[in-house]
């Protein structure tokens, strides 16, 4: 699961960076115009999730790990 959560974690810079080119430098703006920024929108958004995803699956994967409490004495 820690595996998972790092992946997650650079899909998130990932989609942010592009996001962040497409929607606020010259280049992204043109590349991107005929369609209003849309793919770097959503993007942005895909990033937010991701980087939203991350902690979950981080406790999760500890929860996991955690011995089992016992309750007899």
């Amino acid at each position: 699961m820690r595996g998972v959560c790092l992946v997650l974690v650079i899909l998130a810079i990932a989609c942010e960076a592009f996001g962040y080119w497409g929607l606020n430098t010259v280049a992204g703006r043109h590349t991107f115009d005929e369609m209003a920024g849309m793919v770097p929108l959503a993007a942005v958004v895909a990033g937010v999730f991701f980087a939203a995803c991350a902690p979950i699956a981080w406790w999760r994967s500890t929860l996991r790990r955690r011995p089992p409490v016992s309750s007899v004495r």
